[in-house]
Formats: structure tokens, C-alpha cells, sequence
């Protein structure tokens, strides 16, 4: 999917959470990234608002 990384980062911008560090993979046409996200003011997410960021990026990937 052209851009996936963009539009990943977009869906997570768009949640209010910051992106910390990333491990971008790709194993051939498979893309494995890995995202380790934060509170804007820089705590740990609560179980809901990580709920909320893993349904927003489903929502992109569809």
C-alpha cells in the first residue's frame, strides 16, 4: 500500500499521541511497523485511549 507509513502516522497524529520511536520493516511486500506512542505531555496511554488508536489505525488499513 503506497504511503502506509504516512497514513499510519497521520491516523496517530490525529489521535493526539506522540510517536516516540519506530521500527519500520519491510520483509518483502509485508511492511512490519512497530510504534511506541505516548500521551502528547508524555505518559503511557490508558487501555481505552490505546483501544482508541488501535481502532482509529484499523479504520485507515480498511
Amino acid at each position: 500500500m503506497p504511503g502506509l507509513l504516512f497514513r499510519i502516522g497521520d491516523a496517530v497524529t490525529r489521535c493526539r499521541v506522540d510517536i516516540r520511536s519506530a521500527i519500520v520493516t519491510t520483509l518483502g511486500a509485508e511492511a512490519i511497523d512497530t510504534l511506541y506512542v505516548t500521551e502528547i505531555a508524555g505518559g503511557p496511554l490508558t487501555k481505552e485511549r490505546a483501544d482508541e488508536v488501535v481502532g482509529r489505525l484499523r479504520e485507515m488499513l480498511r
